[in-house]
């Protein structure tokens, strides 16, 4: 429960001063974390299991832009926006499914077979199985 309560607050305080912003049809760049986010079509009808997701996103090139991973669990929460609901995401992403998205944050070491999901219905996360297939959305850390 101190773990939820510590992701809620991390996450009212990022998306709160998030600065959204379009760079292109098919990246999103929040310029408070000065992350890059995939926005292309695949980030909603493309299902992948875990394994695939970490080399798609490692093979991504968009707009010219290559280096993309698939995003840590608190990257990837800092785009929840609780204030809205199905999706929970800002409105300046175009391709969005209500649905889970993958983290690299694993169970249990991965010992378990499992990595943690954001779901972007309600903002949720959870552990799944990681031979399921769920979708990715990508970024880039342009900090690093």
């Amino acid at each position: 429960m101190k773990l939820l309560n510590t992701l809620l607050f991390v996450g009212l305080l990022t998306t709160a001063n998030a600065q959204i912003t379009k760079v292109s049809e098919n990246i999103i760049k929040d310029t408070k974390t000065n992350f890059l986010w995939q926005d292309s079509k695949d980030t909603k009808t493309q299902k992948r299991n875990f394994n695939d997701s970490v080399e798609y996103c490692t093979n991504l090139e968009i707009d010219g832009e290559k280096n993309w991973k698939m995003p840590n669990f608190l990257a990837l929460f800092s785009i929840v926006d609780p204030k809205v609901y199905n999706p929970t995401i800002n409105k300046e992403f175009k391709h969005v499914s209500s649905d889970n998205y993958w983290s690299t944050k694993t169970f249990s070491h991965g010992m378990s077979g499992e990595a943690f999901v954001v779901n972007f219905l309600s903002g949720a996360f959870n552990r799944e199985l990681m031979d399921d297939k769920f979708y990715v959305r990508c970024y880039k850390d342009l900090n690093k």
